[in-house]
């Protein structure tokens, strides 16, 4: 409340008459929003201002640069252990040039910063280098037309190439023409010709001969002080700042020179150093200075001055302005001491009616004929405004005059078309004022007077269209009868449905129907029928959405095509769809309206509904159902309204009251904002960590890889609308993910998870706080690239693998058919050779013994049965032998070496031959193939067989090892030997078929002999563990 009277006596003082502009009250009308380091900004002193070509604002301060969004700042500031970062913390003066670099002069050097790639290239001086900077201190740095990069340091003036690769340094010589007059150049400024202007230290100004390459300075221009800042206007002048005041220049042609000279005077200069200037879109010259902001009027040639108002969150945060800049938004932007700030120089189209000497809480108004303005307040009375002349004529209670006004509270006023004023009061009843009266007439409840009011405590007055007046209480509604000067009073009547649904009635309105619309607090909605006399209520009914919101009803408004709409208290306000079935339609928050609560509606001459609530006004179109919310920030006295205090005047103007006045408008007057925001991306974020993306900057990225490893990230975006910023909105959509675009409210991030590997276009839109939508946004081509795994050489790798694989299974299982073919092939073979061989001499012996038997030869016959036993037995054994070797059962060696044992042991003790059979524990768990097992152990057995038939022995040794890969077989015996160099007598094939068997294996074999000397038989097969 503090604040809210501070800012009236403000607007009192400085205002003059309501419908008397002048520069002083539209000076003070300003409201700055201001940003400080509890928003971000790095620092509160600023120094400089610019903006570049995508829209971001750029803030110098005395610790570091600043970046703001218009939400939120990011910081650069100067580190060392970085080389690509600010030069200094402490920016005095920034420029953008014609490629969108920003150049930063700041107390440590210049730097260059690339939007690109987020990195500064830092000049300093350096010892004995003439060729690039000798000064450190940058006070002014500017870039001209020409692409152009000027420098101003404490030793003189740089020009440097737009690449930054070349410098020029223009120095003062006391006896050379053309040089620049004092080496500390502390301002720099072109005119519209092109010229390039200096000013310096000690007070001269020069200006750049281009053509000569000289400063020529002309003698007028030598202000006392220190020039502190430049600026050429629309008509050829220069304003120079100095740290004594201001003068205009103008062309070398007439050169005439304007010097104001500051006082204190209204429309004079203000005493203080003029610390920045800038000629605004509408020609007007803005001055900061040391004692506060001063705008000057050309038209008038006078100064209105705006100062820090402490107690006023919303005047200028500091006298000491340092910096002026207007953007593409029309927006003033102002450097302080205390932050920086900024404020619409736009016209405000929301007048405070200076109707009250204080702010006051404003319950009812209306207007009369002559267009004058009747307001009722909460204790200062009635009063009438006239806004031609300002005068105001108040009427208060005076218990020494019963005709004075029944009491100072007044809720609701109503003009009839008599001319009668009708006044409802608080708690005092019912008053009228007739035309050219002075004395009031009341009315008042009393128990014992029939036709008297119901109740004293007045909530509405309502004069219908056949001029009969309708007054709310709280104690039902009265109708008046001016003829009988009596009041017929409609009540609640307990347990009858067709009875006004509340005694508490605060608004009345008929229709076109002749339908009178009762809203009361609590009891809902009520519809009185004049024709059948009965009520018909509806009530808000939470099961039902299509009902009524609420049932305490703070206002009603039939709109210019017929349409009812009822504003309530914390159900938004509805329109009436369907009378018979009681259907509504309901606008809440969550449709756009700033706040639940309408206290008062009125509609314009476009078919707008203008809405006053809790947080300002709202403008809803019927048509499109769209809000648009105006608040202080636009000029509205308050943003807390009243209830009952809307009124339409016959010129269309609307006037609404609320908790600390009045305010009036035309609504063809309210301009919106039609600029539509640039969209720039402004973070990206992994894992909920922000992440500085390499090479390019996410300002500038136009394709984002990422890997498998990204599977979450966080996009984040701004519309550059820094006009109320809070109110921009935003969509987006992400194209091969979201099917629709998003509707992100003020939300200014996009996050998504675990995204398959594809190519992506990430756009967003953003409307500006008007609800204007951008028409392109911002896109972002995002390519999640698949794991190792998953990526199309991995697939053709595994392609061929997995086919190689199968076609080496399939060769392995040929090898393995053919193996085992051949092995069926070679069983065949020896089935037929030995068992055949064996078969055809059985067959052949039989047929000797039978002849045998038939010449009685039972001797010769007795010995042929005897081989033929023989034969069938080693046929027997061999078919044993074949048996056992294909059972898989019997490929593990133990199972081998038990058959090699039994072996030994049958055939050599049955020669009465001494063995030792020794197997070493290492062959265990070893297993040799079908072929390999057969062969290994025929050859064994053959080995056995020639020791048993042909050594000769007493001692016999046979041995099993593994040792290396290599499976060990020795077999050795005392016998007579024999000279291997001639054949073994009766040994037959035998020795030549175990070569070939040793051979099948891959073996090695060889045999130790000689006559006398017995013999040993090493074979060596590879065997794998």
């Amino acid at each position: 409340m503090k604040h809210s009277v501070a800012l009236w006596f403000l607007l009192m003082a400085l205002s003059g008459l309501w419908s008397r502009r002048s520069c002083a009250q539209s000076a003070a009308e300003l409201r700055f929003e201001t940003l400080t380091n509890a928003h971000g900004l790095t620092e509160n002193s600023v120094y400089s201002i610019a903006q570049d070509a995508k829209g971001f604002l750029w803030v110098g301060t005395q610790d570091g640069l600043s970046r703001y969004d218009g939400v939120g700042f990011r910081t650069f500031r100067s580190d060392a252990r970085r080389p690509s970062s600010l030069a200094s913390n402490f920016v005095l003066s920034l420029c953008h040039d014609q490629v969108g670099q920003l150049w930063v002069g700041t107390a440590g050097g210049l730097s260059r910063y690339n939007p690109r790639t987020g990195r500064f290239r830092t000049y300093r001086a350096e010892p004995g280098d003439s060729s690039g900077l000798t000064n450190n201190f940058i006070r002014a740095v500017y870039c001209d037309r020409q692409g152009r990069v000027w420098a101003g340091a404490e030793d003189g003036l740089h020009e440097i190439s737009p690449a930054g690769r070349r410098f020029r340094l223009f120095r003062h010589a006391a006896k050379v023409a053309g040089s620049v007059r004092q080496n500390s150049v502390r301002a720099l400024a072109q005119d519209r010709a092109g010229t390039l202007w200096v000013g310096t230290g000690e007070g001269a100004v020069s200006r750049l001969d281009t053509a000569r390459r000289l400063l020529l300075t002309d003698p007028r221009l030598t202000p006392a002080g220190a020039i502190t800042t430049l600026c050429p206007d629309r008509k050829g002048g220069l304003w120079v700042g100095s740290e004594t005041g201001l003068l205009r220049y103008l062309p070398p042609a007439n050169g005439a020179t304007r010097v104001f000279v500051p006082g204190a005077a209204p429309g004079q200069l203000p005493p203080g150093a003029v610390r920045s200037l800038l000629e605004d879109q509408q020609g007007r010259i803005w001055v900061g200075t040391s004692e506060g902001l001063c705008r000057y009027e050309p038209a008038t040639g006078t100064f209105s001055r705006i100062v820090h108002q402490p107690r006023q969150p919303l005047s200028l945060p500091d006298n000491t302005v340092q910096a002026l800049f207007q953007g593409t938004s029309g927006l003033l932007w102002v450097g302080t001491e205390g932050g920086l700030t900024h404020t619409d120089l736009r016209p405000r189209p929301f007048n405070t009616i200076p109707v009250t000497s204080a702010p006051a809480p404003i319950w009812a108004v209306t207007s009369d004929g002559a267009g004058c303005i009747w307001v009722g307040t909460e204790d200062q009375g009635l009063i009438c405004y006239e806004p031609a002349t300002g005068r105001r004529r108040l009427f208060r209670h005076n218990p020494a005059q019963p005709g004075s006004l029944a009491q100072d509270f007044i809720r609701a006023l109503c003009f009839g078309k008599d001319g009668r004023l009708w006044v409802g009061t608080q708690s005092h009843g019912l008053d009228c004022l007739l035309p050219g009266a002075t004395e009031f007439v009341h009315y008042r409840h009393s128990a014992t007077v029939a036709g008297s009011l119901s109740d004293d405590f007045i909530r509405s007055l309502y004069e219908d269209p056949s001029g009969r007046l309708w007054v709310g209480t709280e104690g039902g509604l009265n109708r008046y009868d001016a003829a009988k000067q009596r009041f017929t009073v409609f009540r609640n009547k307990p347990g009858d449905a067709n009875s006004l649904s509340n005694n508490f009635v605060r608004v009345t309105l008929q229709d076109r129907q002749g339908r009178l619309w009762i809203g009361t607090g609590g009891g809902g909605l009520s519809c009185y029928n004049p024709v059948s006399g009965r009520f018909t209520t509806f009530r808000a009914d939470g099961h039902n959405p299509r009902s009524l919101s609420s049932n305490f009803v703070r206002c009603l408004l039939q709109d210019q095509r017929g349409t009812l709409w009822v504003g309530t208290e914390g159900g938004g306000f509805c329109r009436l769809d369907d009378p018979a079935k009681g259907r509504f339609t309901v606008f809440r928050e969550s449709e756009g309206l700033p706040n639940d609560v309408v206290y008062g509606m009125q509609e314009d001459r476009q078919g707008y509904l203008w809405l006053s609530t809790n947080k300002g006004l709202a403008r809803f179109a019927p048509r499109t159902s769209q809000f648009h919310t105006f608040d202080e920030r636009d000029g509205l006295l308050q943003d807390e309204f009243n209830a009952g205090a809307s009124h339409r005047a016959a010129t269309g103007r609307l006037y609404f009251g609320g908790v600390n006045g009045l305010v009036g408008f035309l609504p063809a007057a309210v301009q919106t904002n039609t600029t539509p925001p640039a969209v720039v991306l402004t973070g990206f974020r992994q894992f909920n960590r922000p992440v500085e993306l390499p090479d390019t900057a996410i300002t500038e990225r136009r394709v984002l890889r990422l890997g498998p490893q990204d599977y979450f990230f966080s996009l984040e975006f701004a519309a550059l609308n820094f006009r109320q910023p809070d109110k921009n909105r935003y969509a987006y959509m992400l194209e091969g993910f979201d099917k629709d675009w998003i509707d992100a409210g003020s939300r200014r991030e996009a996050t998504y998870t675990n995204l398959d590997p594809d190519i992506y276009t990430f756009r967003v839109r953003a409307t500006n706080n008007d609800g204007v939508w951008s028409p392109q946004g911002a896109a972002l081509r995002i390519i999640v690239t698949p794991p190792w795994y998953r990526t199309w050489w991995f697939r053709v790798g595994l392609s061929w693998v997995i086919f190689g694989l199968l076609f080496m299974a399939y060769r392995m299982r040929v090898r393995q058919l053919l193996a085992l073919e051949r092995v069926r092939h070679g069983i065949a073979r020896d089935l037929h050779d030995d068992m055949g061989s064996t078969l055809s001499s059985i067959s052949i012996l039989s047929q000797i013994a039978r002849n045998h038997q038939h010449q009685h030869r039972p001797e010769q016959a007795a010995a042929l049965l005897e081989q033929i036993g023989e034969s069938s037995r080693r046929m027997l054994d061999a078919m044993d032998d074949i048996v056992w070797a294909i059972n898989p059962a019997h490929d593990s060696l133990e199972d081998v070496t038990a058959r090699m044992r039994s072996f030994a042991s049958e055939v050599l003790e049955a020669r009465g031959i001494e063995f030792v059979f020794q197997a070493s524990p290492s062959m265990q768990g070893l297993k040799l193939d079908m072929r390999a097992r057969r062969e290994f152990f025929l050859l064994f057995k053959e080995a056995i067989n020639n020791l048993a038939k042909y050594a000769r022995c007493q001692h016999a040794r046979i041995q099993l090892t593994y040792e290396q890969g290599l499976l060990h077989l020795t077999v050795q015996d005392d016998g007579v030997g024999f000279d291997p160099t001639q054949p073994a007598q009766g040994s037959g094939n035998g020795l030549t078929n175990m070569r070939s068997r040793a051979a099948a294996m891959a073996g090695q074999l060889t045999i130790e002999t000689a006559p006398g000397q017995g013999t040993t038989l090493h074979l060596r097969v590879p065997l794998s563990d």
